[in-house]
This record gives structure tokens, sequence and C-alpha cells, in this order.
């Protein structure tokens, strides 16, 4: 991912969202791979469960960064992350790399409230 080319720190969270969307359009695309293995052998094997924990917690922190960076409360977090990861599941399973457009917009609008409620609370 590189979205600190991008000038504010809210469109380097909605980059996250553009680099899914060239992520999803390669041809090989199969959907995120912890996901994957988490479906299949997470139940029974607690080490592959806990590398995929692991990972999902660093995306995770990683978002949370970004949202801090762009001055915005912390909750916005908490939603961004099962857009992405929805967005992942739903490309791999259409064959198509719009759910990364359309995660984009709802975190837009999910910004969008966030900075509405630090200006109200302002």
């Amino acid at each position: 991912m590189r979205p600190h080319a991008h000038d504010s720190p809210t469109q380097r969270i909605l980059a996250v969202f553009d680099w899914l969307f060239r992520w999803f359009s390669e041809p090989d695309y199969r959907g995120c791979s912890f996901i994957n293995s988490f479906g299949d052998l997470g139940v029974t094997s607690q080490a592959v469960a806990d590398i995929a924990k692991a990972h999902k917690d660093a995306f995770r922190r990683y978002l949370a960064d970004l949202v801090a960076a762009a001055d915005a409360p912390a909750w916005p977090t908490d939603q961004l992350v099962p857009l992405a990861e929805g967005a992942m599941t739903t490309a791999a399973i259409s064959g198509s790399p719009e759910p990364a457009r359309h995660a984009k917009d709802a975190a837009r609008t999910l910004l969008r409230a966030a900075h509405a409620d630090v200006a109200t609370a302002a």
C-alpha cells in the first residue's frame, strides 16, 4: 500500500480502498489468504487462527493510525475494518473489483460523519 502519496490523512484512508481495487483487479485474485486459511483451517489449527488474527489485528491498527492522523474520533476504525474485509470476500466471490469502490463510498460517508461529530463537539 502506498497511501502516503496522498495529500491529506483522509485521502490516505480512502487510498486503502483504491489499493484494494487494484488488488481485486489482478487476474489471480482469489481473496485474502488469511481469511481463506482461517476458513479452511482456523477451527482445527490454533496456529493458523493465531496468525490470521495477528494479521487482521495489524490491519486494524494500521487503519486506526490513519484515522487518528485524520483527526477523526476513533469509532470509524471499527466500521472501516469490516468494510475492507467484506470487500475482500465479496470481490473474491463475485470476481469483480467493484466491492472496493462501494466500500470506499461507504468509508467516505463514515469519515464525513466522523468529522461532523468533531465539528459539532467543538
